[in-house]
């Protein structure tokens, strides 16, 4: 399990001294602690704990935006150094030709739905974890307005 593997990798990289990887998975492991708390005390599935990661990897990159943005250097290196952790655990990114033929066939498959919101929930539910939400809902966007 994804959750047993961060989790051994703690460890490991604890007693290998690299104390900055061990603090970004510390905190990843607390927010997968809190989570079970929160659905009493059942361990996360890895579906579950790789949502998790993606809503931190968004944090994060909105973060990074941000400290571009207000050129600060520092704060970049950090933002960036946790997010190549982060992503390591995020299962391989479908490339956007895939992508577009995904969407293209949902979008052939849903002749009738004219509802761009619909269509994006639909494009999302079915590649979750497979790209990025906002990448989904941008080809998505493209293949609607050339419908």
């Amino acid at each position: 399990m994804l959750r047993n593997q961060i989790q051994q990798e703690i460890i490991k990289l604890l007693k290998s001294g690299e104390k900055e990887k061990a603090g970004v998975l510390r905190y990843l492991f607390s927010q997968i602690k809190d989570e079970e708390i929160n659905a009493g005390r059942k361990e996360l599935t890895d579906e579950q704990v790789i949502k998790l990661i993606n809503n931190q990897v968004k944090k994060l990159k909105e973060s990074l935006e941000a400290f571009q943005k207000g050129q600060r250097e520092d704060l970049v290196k950090k933002t960036q150094f946790e997010l190549d952790i982060l992503n390591t655990y995020l299962p391989k990114q479908m490339p956007l030709q895939d992508l577009e033929k995904e969407v293209e066939k949902i979008i052939q498959q849903n002749p009738n739905l004219n509802n761009l919101g619909a269509l994006i929930g639909i494009c999302v539910k079915n590649m979750s974890g497979k790209a990025d939400n906002s990448q989904i809902a941008q080809v998505v966007k493209e293949k609607f307005s050339h419908k």
